[in-house]
């Protein structure tokens, strides 16, 4: 994550920073061929969003965390399709049958 601050070099409120860091992700194909640190622009991302709406209570930001951790399924390479996905959070739900 240091790599990316250097990269981005803002110093701003956590929002504006994962704002500004998609950004550079949008724009810049350099992170994207360097797995490991995209990677971690992703986990960043998705740990921000978390804090913010679980542990500040931003329900504004709800949505936005909600597609983060799609995002971080994806890029851990566990989402293969809607149906393995839903198996999945079925076999999640056994103990509540």
């Amino acid at each position: 994550m240091e790599r990316l601050k250097a990269l981005i070099g803002k110093k701003e409120d956590r929002v504006d920073f994962v704002s500004y860091l998609i950004t550079i992700l949008l724009t810049n194909k350099e992170l994207y061929s360097d797995e490991i640190l995209f990677r971690d622009a992703v986990e960043e991302i998705y740990r921000t969003l978390r804090s913010e709406v679980m542990d500040n209570g931003r329900k504004d930001l709800v949505e936005a965390y909600e597609k983060a951790v799609l995002l971080r399924a994806i890029v851990s390479g566990s989402i293969e399709s809607p149906d393995k996905l839903l198996l999945e959070i079925k076999k999640g739900l056994t103990r509540w049958e």
